[in-house]
Parts: structure tokens; sequence; C-alpha cells
């Protein structure tokens, strides 16, 4: 199954194309503020983009693993990234999800638009019953969201974050699907 296009009341939801690396590089890739918390580090080369964008391309038809591209229906412009995805890396499997935005579109609510869709998408298409993620406890925008999704936190855990090269004190939450 090919990961589905979604609207929202301003927002479009998107597979990623290759013409999307030099939008990408510039609204989130290079800006060291976004990927603070994030598992990737900011770069300033454009090739680790690329990277990133051929990663996903070949990731299209794989159901465990539905990225979309956010862009503002008004404009158009690619303002972030959401991800739905089946974690197998842990002892105990589950589905996760991530997200981030362009610097400049905090704190309008995209996010929490976007990924009420996608957790609807999930539930109905992808038969999650549950899942589970973590963020920066410092991290209160990604706190909020999540917690505006259901999520509710669970434990402090180590949260590994900037690449790898910061550990920082992190929050296990959890959402169930409600019968």
């Amino acid at each position: 199954m090919e990961t589905p296009r979604i609207e929202t009341n301003r927002l479009l939801l998107r597979k990623v194309q290759e013409a999307d690396v030099k939008d990408i590089f510039d609204c989130w890739m290079q800006d060291e503020d976004v990927s603070r918390y994030m598992c990737w580090k900011a770069s300033g080369d454009i090739a680790e983009t690329q990277s990133f964008v051929q990663f996903e391309l070949e990731q299209i038809e794989n159901e465990k693993w539905n990225r979309w591209i956010i862009e503002l229906k008004e404009t158009g412009r690619i303002i972030g990234t959401c991800l739905v995805f089946y974690n197998e890396d842990d002892d105990e499997s589950h589905w996760d999800i991530s997200y981030n935005l362009g610097k400049k579109y905090w704190g309008n609510g995209y996010i929490t638009e976007a990924m009420k869709e996608v957790m609807r998408f999930a539930e109905t298409a992808l038969g999650m019953e549950e899942c589970v993620t973590a963020y920066a406890k410092v991290n209160t925008g990604s706190a909020n969201v999540l917690h505006k999704l259901g999520f509710i936190d669970e434990a402090e855990i180590p949260y590994e974050c900037n690449g790898g090269e910061m550990i920082t004190a992190g929050i296990l939450c959890r959402y169930v699907r409600k019968k």
C-alpha cells in the first residue's frame, strides 16, 4: 500500500518527491533549532538531504513506514514532515510517530492538525491499536502536541537527540485507540 495523500483544512500531506530536496534542505534539514531534539543532526550538506529523500522514496510502498511532506494548501510551500512507522528496533516492537516543522512555522497548530489525520489513517488503514513514542522533557512544544493527540506520559527515560550527540531526560508516552 502506497502512502496516501491526506488533506486537512489548511494542509496537504503527500508523499516525498525527488524535486523536494532543496525545499526540505532550506526548510529544516540544515536548521540546528529544528534538529535539536530529533534523532538526526542538522547539516549544511545538501547531499545528506538527497540521501534522506532517496531513503524515503524507497519506503513509499512499505505499509510499515508512512512519511508525508506537509504543505500549506494556500501556498503549496513545504513546511515540514510527519511519519507513522512500525518500530522494530526496540525489544518491544510497536507503532511510533515522528514529526518536525521548519522553525518559522512553529506555534500555528500545523503539526497537531496533520498528526490527527495521520493517527486516524493509522487506526483505520493500518489497524494501529496503540502507539508508543518519546520526547525530550524540555521540548514542551512536542509534549503539547502529543498530549493533544491523546498520548499519556508513562515514564522518564534517557533520550538521545541531535544525531546522538546529546542525551537528555525524555518522557515515554503511549496512545491507546479508543474503542
